[in-house]
């Protein structure tokens, strides 16, 4: 078994993201020609800044960080209240639709030290807002907001609460996403993945970690992890596709509450098939070629269709409802 290509091109930003991090964080948005709250000499050269600006509920917010944390969480209003220090140059402009702060790569002169465990970026900002959050080497703290789109090089990602869909990419941190109602994408190169309470389509790809997702409500789940183990759990919908691959690690599926009726595609060359459910193989499907492969019904078959593969791990599947169950 091959790792799929989504997982090369992933793995491909190992060696991208930091070339563009020697050259520093994207170039930041110039200065504003006006500001209400900084208007000294050097507006563009911030050590600090606490300022509350309005934005319409439907506008962007637009961090980028390149050594501090950064936590967002969002409130009821029309105002975006931002409170950032740093040691470094911090770049903001707002408008009625969107705000924008960037800390570059580039040090103040002015600081007193270089330690950057001070720097960190705090955000309250409309719950219905769209949030764009970028980060070299912090950590990103996300609540209560919308539509999140969130990547970072070598910190973890907390997300949680979301009401609409949330793309989370991080190359060595780990990324944990809790609670989201219209589906998530989230990659990781060498940390874990655990996705939990999450509604709508889910996809979720790593090289080197773990993949678990639990409490799931979709139609469509595609997972997929290179030396890692991949975990699900939730309700399946009876015309759901659910696809779970690893190359070195096990498959573990729970379909709780899960239809009677289902049809599985199970493949793994030096592992083992185990269930607690009352499976069929289907005929021509006698598993007498190297490794163990077949397509398996449960109950009358159709149903929501799995495909489970495995390289050196063990496929296992409970939580089976039988036609009897109600």
């Amino acid at each position: 078994m091959h790792a799929p290509w989504r997982l090369t091109a992933l793995a491909c930003l190992v060696i991208a993201l930091p070339v563009e991090a020697q050259h520093g964080m994207p170039r930041p948005p110039p200065p504003p020609r006006h500001s209400d709250r900084h208007n000294d000499r050097d507006n563009d050269v911030e050590s600090r800044i606490d300022t509350t600006v309005n934005i319409g509920r439907s506008g962007t917010v637009d961090l980028q960080s390149f050594s501090g944390d950064i936590k967002v969480t969002g409130w009821d209003g029309d105002q975006v209240k931002i409170h950032a220090t740093s040691h470094s140059r911090l770049n903001f402009e707002s408008s009625s639709s969107r705000v924008s702060l960037v800390e570059s790569p580039e040090h103040n002169s002015d600081s007193e030290d270089d330690d950057d465990s001070n720097s960190r970026i705090e955000v309250s900002m409309p719950k219905s807002a769209r949030l764009v959050v970028r980060s070299l080497s912090g950590d990103i703290t996300l609540r209560d907001v919308a539509d999140v789109e969130a990547h970072s090089v070598s910190g973890d990602l907390d997300v949680t609460n979301i009401a609409s869909h949330a793309v989370i990419e991080t190359i060595s941190g780990n990324a944990t996403v809790i609670h989201v109602s219209a589906g998530v994408h989230v990659n990781t190169v060498s940390g874990d993945i655990h996705a939990k309470q999450i509604t709508g389509e889910v996809a979720a790809q790593s090289v080197s970690g773990n993949v678990v997702l639990d409490d799931i409500t979709s139609s469509f789940v595609r997972s997929e992890t290179v030396s890692g183990e991949v975990h699900f759990s939730g309700p399946v919908d009876p015309k759901g596709r659910y696809e779970f691959h690893s190359h070195s690690g096990d498959v573990d599926v729970n379909i709780a509450n899960g239809g009677a009726d289902a049809t599985l595609d199970v493949e793994t060359y030096s592992g083992d098939l185990d269930t607690s459910c009352a499976i069929t193989m289907q005929p021509g499907d006698n598993g007498s070629r190297r490794g163990k492969r077949g397509t398996f019904t449960i109950g009358h078959g159709g149903g929501a269709h799995f495909i489970l593969k495995t390289f050196s791990g063990d496929v296992r599947i409970t939580g089976c409802r039988s036609h009897g169950d109600k």
